[in-house]
């Protein structure tokens, strides 16, 4: 078992990484909630495969009682948002009563955001059953919700009380969602541990420590910086192309981040940044997990990323590489995308 400590300013809480967790979530989940209605947030796919399971285990101490969305993107929309704040308010929930999401990374993201606006906020539990979610939204606090064709443009950051990871879940995704997991997980390393970015080559078993190795990296970050204004910014990197791309051509999130990155890399050694030998080293671990390699031009998508909500205020931070496992943020303006638009 690996234990994570997520210390903040404000709040901090634990990530337990265990085999077989999710047969033991009431002992956890005691320990940071002593009332006794909870409720789970979960889709029709995993439904099936977890629900019944954690009912019977919570219900030895909790009364319990879930909400059930379709599953795929569109779930983190207005309109599910609405449904599930609907459903809650239906069965009586009350202010510091518990939400569970059980799931990937849009129950996280969807339930994240319930918690964090519905009463004004009230406390939630993670159980990421993806390797996406459990790389990607177990830690820092992001919710959000798709709009107006703008990916997660209305969220609030609302931390955990506790997230619970077991492995054990992973050996119920395909291998394109597995694949799609391996695109936050490579970034990580990427970003910030290179000896664990190069043990991907091998394909090693996705297990506890492997899992720990890469949360630490997101943990430093959002540690120093829990609102996304200076650092945390690295783990960007693969996004700000990726988001784009993963709206306009129908990638999973996981997918889009590993095109994002190729884009990202090829922007950073254009403008002298990024060491070569990054891109062919990345390259080829994305490939090893079957990730897309699609090459698009990142020219032609300078102009899309100024709607995204990273612009703050007219400027860009870019997440470059410099060299395995270290990045920089370089920051271009409007005016210099628009520039850099128009090279050919």
């Amino acid at each position: 078992m690996k234990n994570i400590k997520i210390e903040l300013k404000n709040h901090s809480y634990d990530i337990f990484i265990e085999k077989g967790i999710l047969d033991k979530a009431n002992t956890y989940i005691k320990k940071v909630y002593n009332n006794k209605n909870l409720y789970i947030i979960t889709d029709d796919n995993v439904s099936k495969l977890y629900l019944d399971k954690l009912v019977e285990v919570l219900s030895n101490d909790f009364n319990v009682k879930y909400v059930v969305v379709p599953h795929g993107e569109e779930s983190k929309t207005i309109k599910y948002y609405t449904y599930v704040c609907e459903e809650l308010i239906k069965m009586d929930i009350r202010r510091n009563e518990l939400l569970v999401a059980l799931g990937g990374g849009v129950i996280g993201d969807l339930t994240g955001f319930v918690a964090g606006t519905l009463y004004r906020g009230i406390p939630y539990v993670g159980i990421p059953t993806s390797l996406l979610s459990q790389m990607d939204s177990s830690i820092g606090g992001k919710t959000g919700i798709d709009f107006c064709d703008r990916k997660n443009i209305l969220g609030v950051f609302k931390q955990p009380e506790m997230v619970l990871i077991d492995p054990n879940t992973l050996k119920t995704l395909d291998n394109r969602e597995f694949n799609n997991g391996m695109g936050e997980l490579i970034k990580h390393g990427a970003i910030g541990n290179k000896d664990l970015l190069l043990s991907l080559v091998n394909k090693p078993e996705i297990d506890e420590d492997i899992i720990s190795q890469s949360l630490h990296v997101k943990k430093r970050v959002v540690e120093l910086d829990e609102f996304d204004t200076g650092v945390r910014m690295t783990l960007n990197f693969g996004h700000t192309f990726g988001h784009v791309i993963e709206l306009k051509y129908h990638y999973k999130h996981g997918e889009a981040v590993a095109v994002g990155m190729l884009m990202a890399l090829k922007l950073g050694i254009d403008l002298g940044v990024t060491q070569k030998e990054c891109y062919d080293v990345i390259y080829n671990i994305l490939k090893a997990y079957n990730l897309p390699l699609d090459e698009y031009d990142y020219k032609e998508y300078m102009l899309d990323i100024l709607g995204d909500k990273k612009n703050l205020a007219g400027t860009i931070n870019f997440i470059l590489l410099t060299s395995l496992g270290e990045c920089t943020i370089y920051k271009m303006t409007e005016k210099e995308i628009k520039e850099k638009a128009k090279c050919e």
